[in-house]
């Protein structure tokens, strides 16, 4: 070995002993372009009720999201974040509020609860209203399995039965009780909001006008419909700006 060669083992052994190669190295994901305008400016312009540090962890996993489910044209990943940040203002580990006075309840489900007294038993106390109201539906044992509290609404766009869970679980290679804890996490509700908008065809609705569609299919009505609209238009117009 020559002593040009012995000088530069030498001088790379010393290089790897303070600076040692990464040799797990994982490449950071490569966006389309669309995608990879989403960022903590474009969440603010859409969920303005954040701040850019509640913001912050919303954006690799909708990034991720909207790449493995198609979610990548300016209309679609306006409605996707628009509809989700009207639907949970992005706060982590949502679930739905069960907790109603008697009165309410007769407001809500006047079919189960017509009068106070029918309600009472169930005022105050979400586990009991869950395992009632939802039980024997949405693949739902009866009301003493405890299938509706387990499986309430949960995650930005409150997905609710064990059909939707055990579908849900199944796209993401889980079990139902891990897709239970996944979907509680910033990741599995965007996931989850994400996997609902593809298999009800909410991309095939994001590229005709209007969100009147998008709106429905989601809320089952058009609740909040001048919300929704605003924020979406803002998002379009940041994207937009932005030469996308």
């Amino acid at each position: 070995m020559s002593g040009f060669q012995k000088l530069m083992d030498a001088a790379t052994a010393a290089f790897n002993r303070v600076a040692p190669v990464k040799r797990d190295y994982t490449p950071e994901p490569q966006y389309p372009r669309l995608i990879a305008m989403i960022d903590v400016d474009l969440l603010r312009v859409a969920c303005p009720e954040r701040t850019r540090e509640q913001l912050e962890p919303w954006v690799e996993p909708i990034r991720k999201a909207c790449q493995r489910f198609g979610i990548d044209n300016v209309r679609r990943i306006a409605g996707f974040i628009s509809q989700m940040a009207h639907e949970s203002s992005l706060i982590p580990g949502r679930e739905e509020n069960l907790n109603y006075s008697a009165k309410r309840l007769t407001q809500v489900w006047p079919s189960r609860f017509p009068n106070i007294a029918a309600a009472e038993p169930y005022a105050r106390n979400p586990e009991k209203l869950a395992n009632r109201v939802y039980a024997n539906r949405m693949g739902n044992g009866p009301e003493n399995s405890g299938d509706g509290w387990k499986f309430r609404g949960v995650g930005p766009g409150q997905l609710t039965g064990r059909d939707n869970m055990t579908r849900f679980a199944k796209a993401m290679g889980l079990t139902v009780d891990q897709a239970l804890a996944f979907i509680r996490t910033i990741e599995g509700g965007v996931m989850s909001f994400a996997w609902f908008w593809s298999v009800n065809d909410l991309n095939r609705l994001a590229d005709t006008p209007g969100v009147t569609d998008e709106t429905r299919r989601i809320n089952g009505g058009t609740h909040g419909l001048a919300d929704r609209k605003a924020r979406f238009d803002r998002t379009v117009a940041a994207l937009l700006a932005r030469g996308a």
